[in-house]
């Protein structure tokens, strides 16, 4: 069964075609910096890449361009995009109704529509690849594959804010995370390499881009997630401030003159590490900070620092840990960060093999460490099309 798994970002796309269940990739394109005249276009297929500079003025034309590729003759992926099956969509927010896959239907879209308006910068792309596979692929069933899905069932003293309990009952007011689809994706890889079951391991999987969360795993489930209500909240991000208390904002509207709409603008788009030093591009920061800028020192230690304290955290509400592992963007490419987010956890008996660490090596703890440390590529594309070929 041929599945076409979608995966949009705040400026990216990242499709990719299945042969289900074999798991085989016939063919991949990312599309970066969506919106702009200069859009960065990579395909993937076999031995052929080709990356090449196209104006990709919305998500409904990075569907498009996809669906072309497949079908061009130099290819050879397909004759026919007849021959797709399915197709599963990343969907960043579920809310409290979704705590699994689901085939989407009118009903199901009215839902995904309602929540997109707590992910701005995701929620609405994932809402225009739907809607374009809808109309391009008729007939043909679209499933989403739920972020939050991973942490639905968080126990109470998690999930649950210091608010009137009515806001969580009457308006859904709770910790929902995000990332669940690669945080659940690594957690079960990592239990692979390390050749024990997954309910037998006490993992934190440390998922770090431009949007970062840190998520804890106990007996086979997730237990606790650095993101929450939205995915402002948690460890410093690129263009997000990460843990803020609440009276800030208040303050800001109070005192500064900015509109709500605004204040969303600053604390999506403006805070973070862009807020901190001017960039939000971790390679541009460690630049910088390698150059002496105090600004972007300032911002590379908070980042650290925040991410040590909720391994730091999980550690002590886990009573131990078995793995520490790194994904995503930074964690997967940046020895240098996981170094420095490690070195405080030697009272853990964390030992890292250096040689390892800067080779990006999925086991990179030495045989003496007590705990292991891992980084483990995200493939949300490959998570999205087992899920969309299990549920269809």
């Amino acid at each position: 069964m041929k599945i076409l798994s979608i995966n949009t970002g705040s400026s990216s796309i990242k499709c990719a075609l299945f042969e289900m269940p074999q798991e085989q990739v016939l063919m991949k394109v990312s599309i970066d910096r969506i919106g702009r005249n200069d859009s960065v276009v990579c395909i993937e297929s076999g031995q052929l890449r080709q990356n090449f500079n196209l104006a990709v003025s919305d998500y409904h034309r990075g569907v498009e361009l996809f669906l072309k590729a497949l079908t061009a003759k130099k290819m050879c992926v397909l004759t026919d995009t007849d021959q797709i099956e399915a197709i599963g969509h990343r969907v960043v927010h579920g809310g409290m109704k979704f705590s699994k896959a689901e085939v989407i239907n009118d009903e199901v879209m009215t839902a995904i529509r309602e929540y997109a308006e707590l992910v701005p910068l995701h929620g609405f792309a994932n809402i225009d690849a739907i809607e374009s596979c809808r109309r391009l692929l008729p007939n043909r069933p679209n499933v989403a594959v739920f972020d939050t899905a991973l942490y639905h069932d968080l126990p109470a003293r998690a999930y649950l804010y210091g608010l009137p309990i009515e806001m969580y009952q009457k308006h859904g007011i709770r910790r929902y995370g995000f990332h669940g689809i690669n945080h659940g994706y690594v957690a079960k890889e990592a239990a692979r390499l390390i050749d024990k079951p997954l309910e037998e391991l006490r993992l934190v999987t440390c998922h770090l881009g431009n949007g970062s969360s840190i998520t804890a795993f106990k007996n086979g489930n997730a237990v606790d997630t650095s993101m929450g209500f939205t995915p402002i909240e948690g460890v410093l991000m690129g263009t997000r401030p990460g843990d803020l208390d609440a009276g800030v904002p208040i303050y800001i509207l109070k005192h500064l003159g900015l509109s709500v709409n605004q204040l969303e603008e600053l604390l999506n788009k403006e805070s973070g590490l862009k807020g901190l030093c001017g960039k939000s591009d971790m390679r541009d920061v460690i630049s910088l900070a390698d150059k002496g800028n105090e600004q972007a020192i300032n911002a590379l230690d908070s980042f650290v620092y925040r991410i040590q304290k909720y391994i730091g955290s999980y550690a002590a509400s886990l009573d131990g840990l078995d793995a520490i592992v790194f994904t995503a963007g930074i964690g997967e490419n940046s020895p240098i960060l996981r170094q420095k987010i490690l070195a405080p956890f030697a009272y853990l008996s964390v030992r890292i093999n250096e040689e390892k660490n800067q080779t990006n090596a999925p086991i990179f703890s030495r045989e003496d460490s007590s705990v292991y440390a891992m980084t483990i590529p995200a493939n949300e594309e490959l998570a999205i099309a087992r899920e969309a070929f299990g549920l269809v």
